[in-house]
């Protein structure tokens, strides 16, 4: 809680590989030295799952929760309206008032915003609250088979869980370094995550019966500031790194197994943090929406009891920008929900 995890690390583990595997779960997402306290924090959310840490995925993918989510809403009497962008919201003691871009309003006693703080400080013409810079370049793949490695491990095992690249501990710190002047990592940290072996259904019949598979790429240190000056051509750069830092360890170079679409294009997505905040709101990136707490209550919070909720006794943060969120685990929906239903 108090000493930066790169130092526990350190005393902790000797291998200079060990200590970067470790170390990984504090990036995600996070531009900061292994020294900086929001390593530990980021620490935590990544490995708070179950009790455990253990990870699971929804069957289908996240469309399929999704899917789940709508037809247990629209059960419910849930009205869903999409393609309606909210440019004012307003409040008074008896509750809260939504104005939207073409003209709509709604009231309501009470408000569950599951969009980023910064955004609903925006919207309301409110400070904004600081923020760490995203930092994750994500590159989504449809392969027509795994590629082989070098080391000759079968590509199966290898891809089963998270594949590891240039991920030691002096190569994070280094890449961090490089990344703070300015520039894009050389050999640059990467996260691989092949979800089809786990989860083939994300897949249509076809494409499992001709062996493709789904390979989801995360560039770690890739802050949105190194993109602002030249967006597009600083993406192709970071997708030109993260190709070369991974073909260091492939038999087989992954141009050579990418699918291709029906025009002939490679089946390749690249989104940097700058993407992420123009496509789905995430501000500079950040996956977290916000810097990231940890989820007890201390002096700071003396007013929070759910950690959702706001200066505004009828607006609750429903996102991953509440005290208590930092991901997909849900908590924060549930938790302003449980706020709501206390103050009835």
């Amino acid at each position: 809680m108090e000493r930066p995890i790169g130092e526990v690390i350190r005393n902790r583990f000797k291998d200079d590989l060990v200590r970067g595997v470790v170390l990984t779960d504090g990036l995600i997402g996070t531009f900061v030295s292994a020294d900086d306290l929001q390593a530990n924090r980021c620490f935590l959310y990544h490995l708070i799952g179950n009790g455990t840490g253990q990870w699971r995925v929804p069957e289908g993918g996240m469309g399929a929760l999704v899917t789940e989510l709508k037809r247990v809403a629209l059960a419910a009497g849930v009205e869903i309206l999409i393609d309606t962008r909210v440019v004012k919201i307003d409040s008074d003691r008896s509750g809260v008032s939504v104005a939207t871009l073409s003209g709509e309003k709604f009231t309501a006693r009470d408000l569950l915003f599951a969009g980023a703080p910064q955004t609903l400080a925006t919207i309301r013409g409110e400070a904004k609250p600081e923020l760490l810079e995203g930092s994750q370049m994500k590159i989504n793949m449809l392969l027509s088979h795994l590629p082989r490695l070098k080391s000759a491990i079968d590509p199966k095992l290898a891809f089963a869980g998270t594949f590891h690249v240039n991920e030691s501990y002096s190569q994070l710190e280094s890449a961090y370094r490089s990344a703070k002047s300015g520039n894009i990592p050389s050999d640059l940290p990467l996260e691989m995550y092949c979800h089809t072996l786990t989860d083939p259904t994300i897949l249509s019949p076809e494409l499992r019966d001709k062996g493709y598979q789904t390979l989801t790429l995360f560039g770690l240190h890739t802050p949105a500031s190194l993109f602002d000056k030249s967006p597009d051509e600083m993406k192709s750069s970071a997708k030109k790194a993260a190709i070369e830092s991974l073909n260091q360890y492939l038999l087989d170079p992954i141009e050579s197994v990418l699918a291709q679409g029906q025009d002939g294009a490679l089946a390749i997505e690249v989104k940097s943090p700058l993407d992420l905040e123009n496509e789905i709101g995430l501000p500079r990136g950040n996956i977290f929406h916000r810097d990231l707490d940890f989820p007890f209550i201390d002096s700071s919070g003396a007013d929070l009891i759910w950690g959702s909720e706001t200066a505004d006794p009828h607006i609750y943060l429903a996102g991953a920008g509440a005290r208590r969120g930092g991901g997909v685990s849900g908590i924060a929906g549930h938790n302003a929900a449980m706020a709501v239903l206390a103050n009835d």
